[in-house]
């Protein structure tokens, strides 16, 4: 028998091949042994995969440093590391979907409960009412629709394409990353040490999302202020910052946070208007 992979001679009972070193498959593939491969081969207690997560706890900077200077098979890939968390937030949050959605909305939950009244109010009209007051009452009406539709909407994008978002916001991480901490890491290693501290963050925050579910709502919000925490934790750590640098550097990521946001929303709100003046969007 020879090797499916480099066709190499097998001796008899080989388990895996002396030329190429793959492993001799001789058994047609089945769901358990699939189940099987995941659990042991990915996530067995020897795997580095729970390597890379107990020492994102206790020694982030370790991580970081050995694997950007060269150390690569020690821990996870950073992408996958974080591809784990994101496919693993998509499937838990699809499965409790009504969940998700219900803690989501309680942060403005005041907000949307006006929306949903303006929305679904009745407009009256008296013989004193002029065309202006009908006209802003219409919009008004109008606004707070498209409102509701467009939060709809995200939840569902959210639910849908949360993976993928994961991928984006780290982009925007990294922007963060690399403005709070100028020097002397380039944008690439940047995106390095953003995939290991947002890989880590979705583990912290699939756990906030099941407390929220069984305590209280607001624990899957608050979750977002320990990515912070632990975003300056981490880099403190690795540049071995005091605490005063520390505070120094937080109000400089929060600085370009607003800066961030503000950028966004000037951005969304150009996209919105061009779309008003062409039509796309009726008012």
């Amino acid at each position: 028998m020879n090797c499916k992979n480099c066709e190499d001679p097998l001796e008899e009972n080989a388990q895996f091949c002396d030329n190429c070193g793959a492993k001799v498959v001789l058994n047609r593939i089945t769901f358990k042994q699939l189940i099987v491969d995941l659990f042991i081969n990915t996530f067995g207690v020897d795997s580095r995969f729970f390597l890379t997560l107990r020492k994102m706890t206790t020694h982030p900077d370790d991580v970081i440093n050995e694997y950007l200077t060269g150390v690569r098979k020690r821990y996870v890939n950073p992408f996958a590391f974080l591809a784990i968390g994101a496919g693993l937030s998509l499937l838990i949050f699809n499965y409790y979907a009504e969940d998700f959605i219900r803690i989501q909305t309680n942060v403005n939950s005041y907000q949307i409960e006006e929306l949903k009244e303006k929305a679904e109010k009745e407009i009256i009209t008296t013989p004193e009412t002029s065309k202006k007051e009908l006209q802003k009452l219409q919009l008004e009406k109008k606004v707070a629709q498209m409102q509701l539709k467009f939060m709809d909407n995200m939840m569902k994008f959210m639910l849908k394409y949360y993976n993928l978002l994961t991928f984006v916001f780290l982009l925007f991480y990294t922007l963060l990353s690399k403005w709070t901490y100028w020097k002397p890491h380039n944008f690439g290693e940047h995106v390095i040490i953003n995939a290991y501290i947002s890989g880590f963050s979705t583990f912290v925050v699939l756990i906030a999302f099941f407390l929220a579910i069984l305590v209280n709502p607001a624990i899957y919000i608050y979750s977002t202020l320990f990515y912070i925490a632990y975003y300056l934790y981490v880099f403190a750590k690795f540049y071995k910052h005091g605490f005063w640098q520390s505070i120094l550097r937080l109000l400089k990521f929060l600085l370009g946070l607003v800066i961030l946001f503000i950028v966004i929303m000037i951005t969304v709100g150009i996209i919105g208007f061009i779309l008003g003046k062409t039509g796309v969007i009726k008012v």
